[in-house]
């Protein structure tokens, strides 16, 4: 009874027009992140700062893109972009562009600790 009472609350809130969680764009602690970006040639004087800022421009066009990705695409992309323990937007945008067919917008301008 009481997973026939939540399915007809997650129904219930997707004909409402409310987001389900899987909908819901992964939150990342790209703060942490960057903190490991390394100089990817000797003009990046400052990796932290380019990394923050591709993070949060990668995070604004997922928000625009997130809800209509397929659900195995965002499960899928989700879980890459996690890979190593350094969670990345840019990851996340460049796996789902390509998972949709289109070359990416924006490229990773750190390298992760490892590369």
């Amino acid at each position: 009874m009481k997973a026939y009472k939540l399915g007809l609350l997650a129904l219930f809130g997707t004909l409402s027009g409310l987001p389900a969680a899987a909908q819901q764009l992964p939150r990342f602690n790209v703060e942490a992140t960057c903190k490991e970006a390394q100089p990817l040639t000797p003009q990046d004087t400052n990796p932290y700062e380019s990394c923050m800022r591709d993070e949060t421009a990668a995070e604004r066009q997922l928000r625009d893109i997130w809800s209509s990705a397929p659900e195995g695409t965002r499960t899928t992309c989700g879980q890459e972009a996690q890979i190593g323990g350094t969670p990345s937007y840019v990851d996340m945008l460049t796996c789902l562009q390509v998972a949709q067919g289109t070359s990416p917008t924006l490229t990773s301008r750190r390298r992760k600790p490892g590369q």
